[in-house]
């Protein structure tokens, strides 16, 4: 579903932020990402979702080259970054229903949809606070609920067990476990820094390390 072919991506003339990268991921592949602060997994996950073009080589969705994807009619990809993007003062339920509205849905069953995911995700005591005012856990426990409002082909997540304790990791984890089960089709790939937390849900794990793969 997913392939690179001696992908590069340079930030500048002296720096490689990725460097021959070749990968190829299956449907319904789940995958870790294996790699310290700087080493290349954002990166490669932008180059994924469509948000940086590789400087050489080749880079597909379903043999399609992914400068070429629409993301809203060719492939549903949800991408949680490590920093979360809401519409800082308006409530949780206006930025679910965002969501909503650039999906065409009839208006009269967004209270439905966005009750229901805030009930499964536990977190319907958000619901009328600004995202602007929320903690670090709590925009994370967002994120997911709102990549939970669209079925989703593709599922990048980076880094999400940064700045949050162990204690309330487990919350997020166990919101980002339900949301992968219930898009069971759907490609995985978690970038982290350490396995621990991930090996339980993934098949393979991929190092990357000053921009290139390890091993692969």
């Amino acid at each position: 579903m997913i392939e690179l072919k001696n992908v590069f991506l340079a930030y500048n003339k002296e720096y490689y932020a990725l460097y021959d990268i070749s990968l190829k991921i299956k449907k319904g592949e789940k995958v870790a990402l294996l790699g310290q602060e700087g080493s290349g997994k954002t990166a490669l996950l932008r180059i994924i979702a469509g948000l940086e073009k590789q400087k050489k080589g080749e880079a597909y969705i379903n043999n399609k080259p992914i400068m070429k994807i629409n993301f809203e009619t060719d492939v549903n990809l949800g991408y949680i970054t490590s920093k979360a993007v809401f519409m800082e003062s308006k409530s949780v339920y206006k930025n679910l229903a965002y969501v909503l509205k650039i999906r065409n849905v009839n208006k009269d069953l967004w209270d439905e949809q966005i009750n229901k995911v805030l009930n499964e995700f536990e977190i319907s005591h958000l619901k009328n606070e600004k995202t602007g005012t929320l903690c670090t856990s709590d925009r994370r426990l967002v994120q997911i609920a709102r990549l939970a409002l669209r079925p989703l082909d593709i599922i990048l997540c980076d880094d999400i067990e940064l700045n949050v304790e162990a204690k309330t990791f487990e919350k997020i984890k166990k919101a980002f476990t339900k949301l992968v089960e219930m898009n069971k089709n759907s490609v995985v790939i978690v970038a982290c820094s350490k396995i621990d937390n991930w090996e339980q849900m993934v098949s393979r794990v991929i190092k990357i390390n000053s921009g290139s793969l390890e091993g692969e």
